[in-house]
């Protein structure tokens, strides 16, 4: 079966293609859901994207308020309309076809089919199909009558989105629960609270002889795009490995990972606090900095003046890139955006700005403020669309306990990772020591011993790996043998800023 691409994000390869052409499909949601604002995307998109000309019959809001309220987002409706590449068909007053609660569609489709002719449209939307019905009791008038206007819209040849109200999230999928049967397609928009947010997914409940994914899918609404559908990673063909190597920033640690990493790899790095996960973001950052790369780094810890003082006495200069763009820093509260909504800010800066590199402080941040399942669906989402651009990235976590004895790091991102380093405190005979391993690196030898390390003036220096001391990654430290010197090294420096 042929499909039409809608020109909606992430949609298209949801449905393997698109919606199924020259098809009715029904789109159900309840109020605040973004059926219409779907609606009017496809339509726009349509002209905007493909050169197809489309018509939109609204029954219940106006046009005049329609085209006002899609006037924020960049698809220009109001402008395709003047220019007669949308016809808007205002049926929010029937006048003498509206009689005694039953609603007459020869006349409305007389007009739908004059639109169509006269811009060759090929795609139609009416918003919302329950306006057509008003007054009607009995289900099986309303199934009688959505026969009838299938009937008369399928020699137009059109690709058709029909809206429909529901009273819930999940309860029945239609007001009159026939609606749904008549349609060749089903697709559900809901608008679910979870723990004190809204959370929008959509979910292709029935392609009808036409295969798509299945699932809810979570989605946004952006301000100018509109309608974009997440995550990418389940969506989209897998990319080709890379084979460049990139540095971490320290050079000791680039030789305990084998020379580097991959340059699509997702690196990350868990520990308590102030043991320098912040300092090897950073490190990170600059090593892309040094490379000539464009770089980003998100925190939702520290604020970006904080994290400009705190780099600078490691000797790291983050103002003069961010001045000249070759390097963005966002600070942001996790308590005030949706993870979807920071997926498609990602993918939008990386798109728009070019960027090879990105850091996120933390993780750890983002999965407090964020239901169990949206987090995972995050970190995948992420991590997959990262390795298509060949952007590497590296995450934080934050560890509970300050010498160990818990996971390195959770399930939700431990699969995703491709290499995983873990900072622990170790407790010797009462002096506070730090220890580095790389626990994970996907496809490259790496080195299996803990190295000490120290965070000095110049940054993070990686020394020996430890002897004669046992059980540090379960949190308590055994002496077994001789472990050289039971002080400190001299170059140590006595603290260091929050890392």
């Amino acid at each position: 079966m042929e499909s039409l691409e809608t020109g909606i994000p992430g949609l298209d390869a949801l449905a393997f293609g698109g919606l199924p052409l020259r098809r009715t499909t029904l789109l159900t949601g309840t109020p605040g859901s973004g059926k219409t604002v779907f609606a009017s995307q496809f339509l726009a998109a349509g002209v905007n994207s493909f050169g197809q000309p489309g018509v939109m019959v609204a029954l219940e809001e106006p046009v005049e308020e329609l085209l006002t309220n899609m006037g924020s987002f960049g698809w220009d409706l109001a402008g395709l309309v003047d220019r007669g590449q949308i016809v808007m068909i205002d049926a929010t007053d029937r006048g003498d076809e509206w009689v005694m609660g039953r609603f007459d569609f020869g006349g409305l489709s007389a007009r739908i089919e004059r639109a169509v002719r006269e811009v060759n449209a090929q795609r139609l939307v009416i918003d919302p199909l329950d306006g057509l019905f008003v007054g009607f009791g009995d289900p099986s008038e309303v199934r009688r009558a959505l026969h009838g206007m299938a009937r008369a819209l399928r020699p137009l040849g059109v690709t058709t989105v029909l809206t429909a109200e529901r009273a819930e999230d999940h309860g029945p999928l239609t007001r009159f629960g026939v609606e749904e049967f008549v349609a060749d397609n089903l697709v559900v928009l809901r608008n679910a609270l979870q723990e004190e947010r809204r959370r929008r997914t959509l979910e292709v409940v029935k392609f009808r002889g036409y295969q798509h994914r299945k699932g809810e899918f979570p989605f946004v609404i952006e301000p100018v795009t509109g309608v974009e559908v997440v995550p990418f990673s389940a969506m989209e063909q897998e990319p080709k490995a890379a084979t460049e190597r990139i540095s971490l920033g320290a050079p000791e640690l680039d030789q305990m990972c084998g020379g580097g990493v991959y340059r699509d790899s997702v690196v990350l790095v868990t520990g308590a606090t102030g043991t320098g996960k912040t300092l090897l973001a950073a490190r990170f950052v600059q090593a892309g900095l040094d490379a000539g790369e464009r770089v980003l780094y998100l925190s939702f810890e520290e604020s970006t003046a904080q994290i400009v003082r705190n780099v600078s006495s490691w000797g790291m200069d983050f103002e003069e890139p961010m001045r000249t763009e070759q390097m963005l820093m966002v600070s942001r509260y996790p308590e005030r955006m949706g993870l979807e909504d920071l997926l498609v800010e990602i993918k939008r800066e990386v798109e728009e700005f070019g960027l090879t590199r990105i850091a996120i402080d933390s993780m750890t941040a983002l999965e407090h403020n964020a239901p169990p399942r949206a987090f995972r669906e995050f970190g995948v989402g992420l991590s997959g669309y990262l390795k298509r651009r060949g952007v590497a990235a590296m995450l934080t976590t934050t560890l509970e306990t300050l010498t160990g004895g818990e996971s390195a790091t959770g399930v939700a991102l431990s699969s995703v990772a491709d290499s995983i380093i873990t900072l622990r405190y170790v407790d010797v005979e009462g002096q506070l020591r730090r220890g580095i391993l790389v626990i994970k690196l996907r496809g490259q030898k790496h080195e299996r011993a803990i190295h000490e390390y120290d965070i000095t003036d110049h940054g993070i220096r990686i020394l020996e790996p430890f002897t004669g001391i046992t059980g540090i990654l379960a949190g308590q430290a055994i002496i077994t043998g001789d472990r050289g010197p039971t002080t400190p090294p001299a170059h140590r420096t006595g603290g260091s800023p929050q890392a």
